[in-house]
């Protein structure tokens, strides 16, 4: 069962700022709540009106100052220290200690009315002696306790609104990305392609032919299976990556030139985020035999990069243009980080960092 007091562990864990303006509208809530209800029992129990007006605006204003004093350590915590069991102690300590100084500072305020005969004696008639002291402490306590109750269910009611709305854009990204890789990969002109080339070969290399037929089917396998995840592991990417281009191979010969430098297969990658920066590298870019399309994909520490020269179609292709956003939308969403893009007017390329399992957390 979670604690109701680990605010400072459920905000250190939430990727988002914090809430202040719900906080602050709460407090006010809250404060204006207890000064009416105040306010009631003093006047029933025979002050005066103007001495229970008095009592109700300044605890008003008083649990209003304890409340910002409170979101004020949160702001503190969160910009300079880490969320660890030492720092919890240290904030619960001067929380509370500052809410019992404010209940003090009420009492204080309330003898000054009581000498100036705006408010009665009533709570020296109850509390005598120097347990007044224990008294205000235990007041501060329960104030406090309760403000920070409020703003523990804010916090954790912020961070469970953010985690579905993150977890509803990655579905829409998703989905987008699985109707793009449809309409993209599998359409009409690329099958075509496909078996005109596979007709070929067939008649003129039984042996290349089987080879491109293994290839394509599994190009379409990967194409067509839903990945729910939404990751694959940098070992099947580079596995696609390579049955794509060998079979564009086939088609523009010596005017396509690849190369993988891939050191350590290890690790995860949005499913579908190299092969469409090849395609659309292929797309763009003129390929001839003379100025062959030169595509490389290199894998330095823990980043991979597809890297291309630049030398574009005098006649562009139609695209939609939303395909290197969606990868970094869906990137961004899954891992919280950025894909870096260069262009240099020679060479264009894409880097992505290799994500780990632990990365597959990020949502949460």
């Amino acid at each position: 069962m979670r604690n109701p007091f680990s605010i400072l562990t459920i905000f250190a864990m939430m990727k988002t700022k914090l809430p202040i303006k719900k906080l602050f509208k709460v407090s006010c809530c809250f404060s204006l709540a207890i000064s009416l209800f105040l306010f009631s029992s003093a006047f029933m129990e025979g002050e005066t009106i103007r001495g229970a007006l008095g009592r109700s605006i300044m605890f008003f204003f008083l649990i209003n100052l304890i409340s910002a004093g409170d979101i004020g350590l949160l702001v503190f915590v969160k910009n300079n220290v880490k969320s660890d069991r030492s720092c919890r102690i240290w904030f619960y300590i001067l929380s509370f200690l500052m809410g019992s100084a404010v209940m003090g500072i009420m009492y204080v305020f309330q003898q000054h009315l009581i000498e100036l005969g705006i408010a009665k004696k009533i709570l020296g008639e109850r509390v005598r002696g120097n347990i007044i002291i224990f008294y205000i402490f235990i007041q501060g306590l329960f104030v406090n306790g309760i403000l920070l109750l409020l703003q523990n269910f804010i916090i954790v009611q912020e961070a469970n609104n953010n985690a579905q709305l993150e977890n509803s854009r990655l579905s829409a990204a998703s989905s987008e990305a699985a109707y793009q890789l449809l309409q993209q990969q599998i359409q009409p002109h690329f099958l075509f392609n496909a078996l005109n080339i596979l007709k070929s070969l067939i008649k003129k290399s039984p042996e290349r032919a089987e080879d491109y037929l293994l290839r394509l089917s599994d190009f379409l396998r990967v194409s067509v299976s839903g990945n729910k995840r939404g990751l694959a592991t940098l070992n099947n990417e580079v596995k696609l990556c390579i049955d794509y281009l060998e079979m564009q191979k086939v088609r523009f010969g010596e005017a396509l030139q690849f190369s993988f430098d891939i050191t350590n297969s290890d690790g995860l990658l949005p499913v579908f985020s190299l092969q469409p920066l090849l395609e659309n590298a292929i797309k763009h870019n003129e390929l001839t035999d003379a100025d062959p399309l030169t595509i490389e994909i290199k894998q330095t520490g823990q980043r991979i990069s597809v890297i291309n020269n630049i030398q574009l179609r005098s006649i562009a292709e139609y695209s939609t243009g939303s395909g290197l956003a969606n990868l970094a939308e869906r990137y961004k969403l899954l891992s919280g980080g950025e894909i870096e893009i260069k262009d240099n007017g020679q060479v264009f390329s894409v880097n992505l960092r290799i994500l780990t399992n632990e990365d597959r957390n990020y949502r949460g």
